[in-house]
């Protein structure tokens, strides 16, 4: 969220115990158009379908320093560096009118996965190569409906959200095909 301060404006600092409590609750599903019009959106949740894992998703290093991905050894700022292991799932999700690009850390993609970090550095060394883990996060999500929830921010590129949780949702294929046909219907 950006805050923008007239020179007028007063901040004062508040103490915890004069805040409201947080109650987070289950926000209702929006599409991405709806974000898309009003610029981002905290605390969403956007259903959809994953149509795209990008490159950068799986098993990956990271600067100690910065946390910037460390590409053949190197972190942009800090040079060479012995980079931590991170797991990531960069992905685009699309919601059936428009599609937004998604990034699960490390937690949501173990969740997503049903694997570890260090069960994940197992199978890469296992096969040899840190793309088996890719091609995991592809079988296990590509195609797939999906409940996303987290901050949608934009940018130049169009909208990102990051991810908090994600869940698969199971669809009615026989209620949607209903739907899809009363729909169609409509139009003739």
């Amino acid at each position: 969220p950006k805050l923008n301060f007239g020179e007028k404006a007063t901040v004062n600092r508040l103490r915890i115990e004069d805040l409201p409590e947080l109650n987070r609750g289950n926000p209702k599903p929006r599409t991405i158009m709806d974000i898309e019009k009003v610029g981002g959106a905290t605390d969403a949740v956007v259903e959809g379908t994953i149509v795209d894992v990008r490159e950068g998703s799986g098993l990956l290093k990271r600067c100690p320093q910065c946390k910037r991905v460390v590409q053949k050894g190197a972190c942009l700022l800090h040079g060479k560096v012995n980079g931590t292991d991170d797991l990531r799932t960069k992905a685009v999700l699309d919601d059936g009118e428009a599609s937004m690009a998604v990034i699960f850390n490390r937690a949501v993609t173990e969740s997503v996965l049903g694997l570890t970090l260090e069960e994940c550095k197992r199978r890469a060394q296992e096969a040899m190569t840190t793309d088996v883990i890719k091609e995991m996060i592809e079988e296990k999500i590509l195609a797939m409906p999906m409940s996303v929830r987290g901050n949608v921010l934009k940018d130049d590129y169009g909208l990102m959200m990051i991810v908090s949780e994600a869940s698969f949702v199971n669809v009615d294929v026989k209620e949607e095909a209903t739907k899809l046909l009363t729909e169609l219907e409509g139009f003739q």
